[in-house]
């Protein structure tokens, strides 16, 4: 039995006693050759990473003493689970510690080099530093009741009172953090807990250690039952299915996984389905844990079933979702910035030959409802980059080649995705969808650093899904299939494909008889802009990336007619059928996902401009200056 006060998140306050600092490796070019960490509010703050690093390495030297000199005894295996291994991800995740005082600013100190031999001043070794004075910053630790696959994670009291007097003392015996600390800065006090002062801290600490839990207990372990493997049963009926739309505001930066580049950890500008689903899932199989066998049979074998899709999310720019740029858009080469460049649908006209344009290739369109000339947001969001180095354990200060840097979505930006349920899942979480999916998640790549992937998701409820604007079939008799994700298909000899007959062959197999338009009946027009794509994933539960698979890159547009002998009717309600879940493999995932008859890809041409907004200003304004922002 667990007692009712078995909380799991604990307040961490770090107060330094001396002058102190975190560098995020930038400056200010003729100014301050060296910042400090700020969070997304302005304030000076220590980075969850940083402080799960140096109670990490105490929590070691605990062990050892609590095990009476052993390296391998019950409390040194306690805490290796409890702050994870290569194998088995960490039971804790710290947050960001920020300063109380909002209004607290760093000062510059003036610092050079002394040479060895003649202990003197070296020439052109004069630096500026930023440092932080003394001050109490409020964090919090939280023990994990979810794995990253799911499944829940159950801490008795005497794995909780472990747990808590392992990161007490670990705390306690922190001298330092940040730089300079050679030299006297950075000397702090951590206090572990609802403690009033130090010294209640410590008599709480003597307190537990002399009635530590005997014997020693095993660090928890995720239920195997919340993680029961799928079993596919009975198709769900794809006559009529609900929607609900997935907000997603980032509290702070999130990293879509991305191939990692020497010491550079890339990401994606926008969610993927394959984060989204997982967690989504996971939310569902809990709300069900108590409901009738049924219902839990049906929520388990949703993905595998059909009853459950969830789209990438997708930035949202001025209170408008964005799509992927199509790859048939081109613009006046070297046009004024400044201005609204007009950009032409080449699938519709054709420029003059004049002039030379430049395909657009790559960002996101967020085209109004209005059909006037009002400019249309191009563009995504951006970036931010966040340098961070490991430490030796052994003398504290940073190793050598150990520099890498990470970008990530930034803090404060909306993303919006789709979630398409089957009718029979919607009849049994209609009303309480909102209320089981409304609630702060981590997602993304490196989420239990603390330092990235917290957000807060939303959902307003379950409406009947209805296909999206469309003109239909054009005097020409032809339509245009945008692509709004990834495309993935399979060749008859299993391995990748993706051209346009791959595409057209796919659409015929799925019910939609149409035929590709030839490049012959439309003269200088395109009739397709297709492009590829490499898709690499990683799987938190082989701890390894995934197979990499080539995609038709999201954006991809088509010009498709039908067939001599199908009935256009049916066959474009075949299409905006299809359309709801997408075509291809790992739909539930987010991919193949198509729009039909687009009406901004009936226009021959329109204005642009740059989009911006992604990030409300008052979030904007007290971004971290140290951290590299792109586009």
């Amino acid at each position: 039995m667990n007692r009712q006060d078995s909380k799991l998140t604990f307040p961490v306050s770090v107060t330094f006693t001396s002058d102190w600092g975190i560098g995020t490796g930038t400056g200010v070019v003729g100014g301050v050759d060296s910042r400090i960490e700020r969070g997304d509010d302005g304030r000076i703050v220590v980075r969850a990473t940083g402080l799960a690093g140096v109670i990490r390495e105490q929590a070691q030297v605990v062990a050892e003493a609590l095990d009476e000199g052993r390296s391998s005894g019950p409390w040194h295996r306690f805490v290796t689970k409890l702050f994870g291994t290569a194998e088995d991800p960490r039971l804790v995740a710290f947050s960001d510690a920020q300063a109380d005082d909002a209004t607290l600013g760093p000062h510059e100190v003036v610092s050079v080099s002394i040479d060895e031999r003649t202990g003197a001043a070296k020439p052109d070794h004069l630096r500026i530093i930023e440092r932080a004075p003394a001050c109490k910053l409020t964090g919090s630790v939280t023990l994990l009741d979810t794995s990253m696959q799911g499944a829940a994670i159950t801490w008795s009291d005497a794995q909780r009172d472990a747990a808590l007097l392992v990161l007490s003392l670990a705390a306690s015996l922190v001298p330092a953090i940040g730089s300079d600390r050679s030299n006297g800065d950075g000397a702090c006090e951590i206090i572990v807990g609802e403690h009033a002062d130090l010294e209640k801290f410590e008599t709480w600490c003597r307190k537990a250690l002399d009635h530590r839990p005997q014997p020693v207990p095993e660090a928890p372990k995720p239920s195997s039952k919340a993680i029961e493997a799928p079993r596919l049963s009975e198709r769900a009926k794809t006559e009529q299915r609900q929607r609900a739309v997935l907000r997603i505001h980032l509290d702070s930066p999130v990293v879509s996984y991305a191939v990692p580049l020497s010491n550079e950890i890339p990401s994606e500008d926008f969610l993927r389905g394959t984060v989204l689903l997982p967690w989504v899932h996971g939310r569902l199989r809990q709300a069900a844990g108590q409901k009738s066998p049924d219902v839990q049979e049906l929520v388990r074998d949703a993905v595998v079933n059909g009853d459950l899709y969830v789209s990438d999310a997708l930035p949202v720019c001025e209170g408008v979702h964005g799509l992927p740029v199509p790859l048939v858009l081109t613009s006046e080469k070297g046009a004024d910035e400044g201005a609204t460049p007009r950009v032409w649908n080449r699938l519709i006209g054709v420029p003059s030959p004049e002039r030379t344009h430049s395909p657009k290739r790559s960002g996101y369109v967020f085209p109004a409802a209005a059909d006037d000339d009002t400019p249309i947001p191009l563009g995504a969001p951006p970036l931010v980059g966040r340098q961070a180095t490991a430490h030796n354990p052994a003398t504290g200060t940073a190793a050598t080649g150990q520099l890498f840097l990470v970008r990530a979505l930034p803090a404060g930006i909306d993303l919006e995705a789709e979630i398409i349920l089957s009718e029979r899942l919607a009849r049994v979480f209609g009303a309480e969808l909102p209320k089981v999916l409304s609630r702060p998640a981590q997602l993304g790549s490196r989420r239990l650093t603390g330092t990235f992937g917290r957000a807060h998701c939303g959902v307003d409820g379950v409406e009947p899904w209805t296909p999206a604007d469309s003109r239909g079939w054009d005097e020409e008799g032809m339509t245009t299939l945008w692509f709004i994700s990834d495309v993935l298909l399979r060749s008859p000899q299993l391995g990748a494909a993706g051209t346009l007959d791959d595409l057209i062959t796919t659409l015929r197999n799925a019910g939609a008889g149409v035929e590709r338009v030839d490049r012959c009946a439309v003269g200088d027009r395109y009739v397709a802009g297709l492009r590829h794509r490499r898709i690499d994933t990683w799987s938190a539960a082989s701890h390894q990336p995934r197979a990499t698979r080539v995609a038709i890159q999201a954006g991809s547009v088509i010009r498709v007619r039908p067939a001599p002998e199908a009935n256009s009717g049916q066959v474009l309600e075949a299409l905006r059928h299809l359309s709801c879940t997408g075509i291809g493999e790992l739909q539930a995932q987010g991919f193949g996902r198509f729009l039909v008859g687009h009406p901004l890809l009936t226009r021959e041409s329109f204005r642009s401009k740059k989009a911006e907004g992604f990030i409300p200003d008052s979030v904007a304004d007290t971004r971290n200056e140290g951290e590299e922002s792109h586009r």
